[in-house]
């Protein structure tokens, strides 16, 4: 019986280890995606309540710095949120809303991971939203 307890062992142990992972090397930038949001005139808009939330539902807490890139810019996702997806290259739902508590603006966005999950990309969204 304890040779098989061992023999057991040793087979489960073989097989975790057969699969080998590749070398990962992350480079030290972070990357973060914005999008604009604008008046129905094409101004941009700064001050307003952002919300963004996964695929379930469950809300993100993406850090809204000021960006040195122009007003009305807002943060989508960055690099702090690469392990919410898988390395498999998968592609994953973003949902985006900003609100000055009477209009709103609304954006969808596809983000996945490299296999390494040092970075993530964004696959698919809007680069400029429009508050109505």
């Amino acid at each position: 019986m304890k040779t098989l307890f061992v023999s057991f062992l040793l087979v489960i142990t073989a097989i975790s280890c057969s699969t080998v992972d590749e070398d990962c090397m992350c480079t030290e930038e972070y990357r973060f995606y914005l999008v604009t949001i604008v008046d129905t005139l094409g101004a941009p808009i700064d001050s307003l309540d952002i919300a963004i939330r996964d695929k379930d539902g469950d809300e993100l807490n993406v850090l809204q710095d000021p960006h040195p890139f122009g007003s009305g810019r807002y943060t989508v996702l960055n690099d702090s949120f690469t392990d919410m997806f898988c390395a498999c290259g998968t592609t994953q739902k973003i949902y985006f809303t900003a609100t000055d508590g009477n209009r709103i603006a609304n954006g969808e966005f596809m983000f996945n991971t490299d296999e390494c999950k040092c970075h993530i990309n964004k696959v698919s969204g809007p680069d400029t939203s429009v508050l109505r």
